[in-house]
C-alpha cells in the first residue's frame, strides 16, 4: 500500500542506480587526499556529500564539492564522461580543486537544466568549449583563476576564449566572472555582453580585452549593477556611453591605460555608490560628472595625475573613503575643502606632496574614521588631532611628528591601529605618553623611530600586533600582552636570558622575530618565531607538539647543539625551517617526511651526516629550496628530480660520491626562467659567485635558481641531460672528480650567470656555445685537463682574468699568453704520438690474443682425446669414415673422368 502511495504521490525514496553509478565513476577518476568523499558509499547517494537530489524524482540536481580550504584538501583528476548521466543537473561546482590543467568537458553543454556553473580556480586549462553556450537556462557562471606557469617555458597560461559569440547565447545569465581568462581573440566581447537582457554583475578583471567599442548604438545592460573591467590595458578613452547604464552601482575601471580625462556621462549614474579609476593615464581636473555622483560612497583616484579644485567634489554628500594616494598634490586652503565632505569614513592621502602643516579642514573633521597620511612632509602636533574624536585608524608612517609635548594629554578618540613607521618623534625619540590611554589599540607599529628606551608596561595590554623593529630598545623581552599575536623586536638591543615563561604570559603568540639582539640562554617551551644570529645555546627543544599553526621556524646562526627533535615533526603546516650554522648533528629524522608543506628546508652548515633521505624527493613535494651545505652527508645523490618546484639545491661542502643523476635534467621548476612568488619574508644565506651572500626576503629568493655540488667526491661525466634546465642561474660543480668532457649541451642555458666546473678531471674542447650565454658573468674552468682553443666572441671576451683557466696546460688564446698556433701542433704532435702508442698496444694485444687461442684451443681438444677413451675411439673412427668417404668420392670421380675421355 505505502509503495502504491509513493508512486501516486511522486514521491521519490533514494537515488537513481544510473545516476549512482555515474557519480561512484567520477570518483574513480579522483584522488581524494583528504577523504572528502570517504561518504561516498552504499546504495542511497543522495545522502552523500555534497550531492543533492528531488524529493519528488530523486534524480541527482546537485553536486556541490567546491573546495574553499588549503590546497591539500583539493580534489585532483578527470571529469569522467559518466557525468553525462545528472541530465537533471541544475547546480554544479567544482571550484577550488584541481583538474591537473585539462580542458573543461565540451559535455557540460549537455546539461540543458543547469542554472548554476562554478568551475573557479580548479585547474582547467585551454578554450573555453563553445558549448557552454546551449546553456539557455544559466543563471550564474563563473570560469575565474584558472591559471598556472608553464614549465615549458611558454609563460603564465590560462583559460581562453577562440570567439565569444556563445556568450551572447546565455540569455538567462545574471551573474558573468571570467577574470584571468584570456579575451585576446574575442575581439566582440562587448556587444556579445550587450546582449545579456538580464545580466547584473560582470567580471572580467585581467582578460587582455584590449580597449573599449567606439560607439554602441544601444545600451542593454538595463539590469546591470556591477562592471569590473580593471587590469586589461585597455588603450582608450572613457567611452560616453558608460553614463547610459543607469542601474550600475559599482564600477571598476582600474590599472588600464586609459587616457584622458573621465566623460561627463559619467553623472548621469545616478545610483553609482563604487569608483575605483586608480592607476591610469588618466590627467587633469576631476570631470564635473564624478561630482555629480551623489550615491557615491567610495572612491579611488590614487595615481591619477590629479589636480583638485574647491569645487570638484562639493556635491559627494554620501562619500566614506577617499583615495586620493600618490598624486602630489599641493597643500592648500581650496584643496582641503573638501576635507568637511567626510563627515565620516576614510581619507587615503599617503605618498603626496603634502607639506608644511597639518591641513586646517582636516582638523576639523569629528566623525572622520580612517585617516592615512602614509609617505608626506607634514608636521603633526597633538594639537591637530584634538577634534579628529571618531578617528579609529591612523596612518602617520614617514612624517615629522610632534606628539610628546605633554604627558598629561588625553586624546578625544580610542584608536584600533596606529602605524609611526619611520616617524620623525619629537621632541624626544620615546614611547609617547599619551599611548596609555588607547585601551583599545589593536596594531601599533613604532619601527625604525630611533627610541633609546625600555619598553614601557603601560603599553595597552590588548595589542594583538606589535612591531618595535630597528630600534635602539633595551632591557628585558616583554610579557604582559596577553592577546599578542605577532611580536616583532628585531635589531634592538634586548639582552639576557629568554624567559621559559615567555608563552605563559602569551598564549596567543603566533609570530615572534627576536633576531639580531644579543639573547642568551637555552631555548624551551618556545612556538612560532625567527631568532636567527642570537647566542642561543643548548639543544632544539622537543616541545613543538602544540605548534599546530607554525609557518616559520628560523633558529639559524646561534650555538645550538644535539639532534632534530621528534616533535618538530608535529608542525604539518611548517612551511620554512632554518636551522643552519649551528652545530647541529646526527641523521635528518625521518619523521620530517610528514612536514609536507615544507618549501624551504635550511639545515645548512651543521654537522649531520648518513646518507641524504629518498624521502626528501618522495614526501617533501612542496620543496623551493633545499640547503644541506657543509655538512657530513655521505653516499650517492637521491633522486630528486620529482620535487615539482624546487629552484634550489646546495649540496655543496659535503662527503657525497658516485655519479650526478641524469634525472637532474628533469627538474621541472628550473627549465623555465624564475617567477616571483614571495610568500612572507625570510633570511636565508647562499654561496653563490665565490662569496656567501645573506638573501633577506623570499621575494629576492625565489627569483634565484642555483644548483651547487662543489666540494663532494663525486665522479663519471656532467650529464647532458643538465642543459635542460633552461632557467638555472647558478651551476657550481667544483672541486669533484667529474671526468669526460664539458657537455655542449650548456650552451642552451640561456639564463645561466654563474657556471663554475674547477678543480675536476675534465678534459677535451671548452664548447663554443658558452659565447651565447649572455648573462654569464662568473665563470671558472681552472684546474683541469682541458685542451685546444678558448673560445671566443660574446660574453665570453668580457673574461679577461686568466686565472679562470689556469692548471689546463693545453689551452691557449686570448686572456692567456700563450702562442695558440705553437700550443695546437704541440697538442697534435702528442696526439699523434699518443695514437702511434695507441697502434702498438693495439698491435701487441692481436699477436697475444691469436696465440693464446691457438694454444687453449688445441690442449682443449687434445687433453679430451687423451683422457676420454670414448670419446678418442669415436673421434679417430669418424677420421676413418671420412677419409673413406673422401677416396671413394675420388675414385669415382676419376672413373668417370677417364670414361669421358
Amino acid at each position: 500500500f505505502l509503495a502504491v502511495l509513493r508512486i501516486k504521490l511522486g514521491i521519490s525514496h533514494g537515488c537513481r542506480e544510473t545516476e549512482r553509478k555515474a557519480l561512484i565513476d567520477f570518483k574513480r577518476g579522483l584522488h581524494d587526499p583528504s577523504d572528502r568523499l570517504s561518504s561516498w558509499v552504499g546504495e542511497d547517494c543522495c545522502a552523500w556529500e555534497g550531492v543533492g537530489c528531488s524529493n519528488i524524482s530523486g534524480h541527482v540536481i546537485k553536486l556541490d564539492l567546491r573546495n574553499s580550504r588549503r590546497c591539500k584538501r583539493a580534489l585532483r583528476g578527470d571529469i569522467t564522461p559518466s557525468l553525462r548521466s545528472l541530465q537533471q543537473l541544475n547546480r554544479l561546482d567544482l571550484s577550488g580543486n584541481y583538474f591537473m590543467h585539462k580542458p573543461i568537458p565540451k559535455f557540460l553543454g549537455a546539461f540543458r537544466r543547469l542554472t548554476y556553473l562554478n568551475l573557479s580556480g580548479a585547474g582547467f586549462m585551454g578554450r573555453v568549449p563553445d558549448q557552454l553556450g546551449n546553456l539557455s537556462t544559466l543563471q550564474h557562471l563563473d570560469l575565474s583563476y584558472n591559471c598556472h606557469w608553464d614549465d615549458e617555458g611558454d609563460g603564465f597560461s590560462c583559460l581562453y576564449l577562440e570567439n565569444s559569440g556563445w556568450i551572447s547565447l546565455l540569455t538567462s545569465l545574471r551573474h558573468l566572472n571570467m577574470t584571468w581568462v584570456d579575451f585576446t581573440n574575442a575581439a566582440n566581447w562587448f556587444q556579445d555582453l550587450n546582449a545579456l537582457p538580464h545580466i547584473q554583475e560582470i567580471e572580467l578583471s585581467s582578460c587582455d580585452l584590449g580597449t573599449f567599442p567606439r560607439s554602441l548604438s544601444h545600451v542593454n545592460f538595463t539590469s546591470l549593477t556591477t562592471l569590473d573591467l580593471g587590469y586589461n590595458d585597455i588603450n582608450s578613452t572613457i567611452p560616453d556611453w558608460l553614463g547610459n547604464i543607469k542601474n550600475l552601482k559599482s564600477l571598476d575601471l582600474s590599472s588600464n591605460s586609459l587616457c584622458g580625462s573621465v566623460p561627463a556621462s559619467i553623472g548621469n549614474l545616478s545610483l553609482l555608490q563604487h569608483l575605483v579609476l586608480y592607476s591610469n593615464d588618466l590627467n587633469g581636473t576631476i570631470s564635473k560628472g564624478i561630482g555629480q555622483l551623489k550615491s557615491l560612497a567610495y572612491l579611488d583616484l590614487s595615481s591619477y595625475s590629479l589636480s583638485l579644485s574647491e569645487d570638484d567634489l562639493a556635491n559627494l554628500s554620501s562619500l566614506k573613503y577617499l583615495d586620493i594616494s600618490y598624486n602630489f598634490i599641493e597643500v592648500s586652503k581650496t584643496c582641503f575643502s573638501i576635507g568637511f565632505l567626510l563627515v565620516s569614513g576614510i581619507w587615503i592621502l599617503g605618498s603626496n606632496n603634502l607639506n608644511g602643516m597639518f591641513p586646517e579642514s582636516i582638523k576639523r573633521l569629528k566623525g572622520l574614521r580612517d585617516l592615512d597620511l602614509y609617505n608626506n612632509s607634514l608636521s603633526l602636533s597633538e594639537d591637530d588631532l584634538a577634534n579628529l574624536s571618531s578617528l579609529k585608524y591612523l596612518v602617520i608612517s614617514y612624517n615629522s611628528i610632534y606628539l610628546n609635548k605633554s604627558d598629561d594629554w588625553i586624546p578625544p578618540f580610542q584608536l584600533n591601529t596606529l602605524f609611526m613607521e619611520f616617524c620623525q618623534i619629537l621632541p624626544m625619540p620615546q614611547f609617547p605618553k599619551w599611548l596609555r590611554t588607547q585601551t583599545t589599540l589593536d596594531e601599533l607599529d613604532l619601527s625604525n623611530a630611533g627610541i633609546k628606551e625600555t619598553i614601557p608596561n603601560w603599553l595597552p595590554s590588548g595589542l594583538e600586533y606589535l612591531d618595535l623593529s630597528n630600534n635602539m630598545i633595551d632591557g628585558e623581552i616583554p610579557q604582559f600582552f596577553p592577546k599578542l599575536k605577532y611580536l616583532f623586536l628585531s635589531n634592538n638591543s634586548f639582552s639576557g636570558n629568554l624567559s621559559p615563561r615567555i608563552t605563559n604570559t602569551m598564549p596567543s603568540l603566533q609570530w615572534f622575530d627576536l633576531s639580531m639582539n644579543n639573547m642568551s640562554g637555552q631555548l624551551r617551551y618556545l612556538e612560532g618565531l625567527q631568532l636567527y644570529e642570537n647566542n642561543l645555546s643548548g639543544v632544539v627543544p622537543n616541545c613543538w607538539k602544540d605548534s599546530s599553526n607554525l609557518l616559520l621556524l628560523d633558529l639559524s646562526s646561534n650555538k645550538l647543539v644535539g639532534g632534530v627533535p621528534d616533535s618538530l615533526c608535529n608542525l604539518q603546516t611548517l612551511e620554512s625551517l632554518h636551522l643552519s650554522h649551528n652545530n647541529l648533528s646526527g641523521p635528518i629524522p625521518l619523521c620530517l617526511k610528514s612536514c609536507t608543506e615544507l618549501a624551504t628546508l635550511d639545515l645548512g652548515h651543521n654537522n649531520f651526516i648518513g646518507n641524504i633521505p629518498t624521502w626528501i624527493g618522495e614526501s617533501l613535494l612542496s620543496l623551493k629550496t633545499l640547503n644541506l651545505r657543509s655538512n657530513a652527508f655521505n653516499g650517492s645523490i637521491p633522486r630528486l628530480s620529482s620535487l615539482p618546484s624546487l629552484r634550489i639545491l646546495d649540496l655543496s661542502n659535503n662527503n657525497l660520491s658516485g655519479m650526478i643523476p641524469q634525472s637532474f635534467g628533469d627538474f621541472s621548476a628550473l627549465k623555465s626562467a624564475p617567477t616571483n612568488n614571495s610568500l612572507y619574508v625570510e633570511d636565508m644565506w647562499l654561496f653563490i659567485k665565490g662569496s656567501e651572500i645573506k638573501y633577506t626576503t623570499i621575494r629576492q629568493l625565489s627569483m634565484d635558481t642555483l644548483i651547487d655540488l662543489s666540494n663532494n667526491y663525486l665522479s663519471g661525466n656532467i650529464p647532458e641531460e643538465l642543459g635542460n634546465l633552461h632557467g638555472l642561474r647558478s651551476l657550481n660543480l667544483s672541486k669533484n672528480y667529474l671526468i669526460g668532457q664539458i657537455p655542449w649541451s650548456i650552451g642552451g642555458m640561456k639564463q645561466l650567470e654563474v657556471l663554475d666546473l674547477s678543480r675536476n678531471n675534465l678534459s677535451g674542447a671548452i664548447p663554443s656555445d658558452l659565447a651565447a650565454l649572455n648573462f654569464l658573468d662568473h665563470l671558472n674552468l681552472s684546474y683541469n685537463n682541458l685542451s685546444g682553443r678558448i673560445p671566443n666572441g660574446n660574453q665570453l671576451q668580457t673574461f679577461i682574468d686568466p686565472s679562470i683557466y689556469a692548471g689546463n696546460p693545453n689551452l691557449c688564446g686570448p686572456p692567456l699568453i700563450k702562442n695558440c698556433t705553437v700550443n695546437i701542433a704541440k697538442a697534435n704532435k702528442e696526439e699523434q704520438s699518443e695514437d702511434s702508442s695507441k697502434s702498438r698496444m693495439e698491435t701487441l694485444w692481436l699477436y697475444t690474443s691469436i696465440t693464446l687461442g691457438f694454444i687453449i684451443g688445441f690442449w682443449a681438444t687434445c687433453g679430451s682425446l687423451l683422457l676420454q677413451q670414448t670419446w678418442r675411439t669415436s673421434y679417430f673412427r669418424a677420421i676413418d669414415n671420412m677419409f673413406d668417404k673422401l677416396y671413394v668420392m675420388m675414385v669415382v670421380t676419376v672413373a668417370k673422368y677417364k670414361r669421358k675421355l
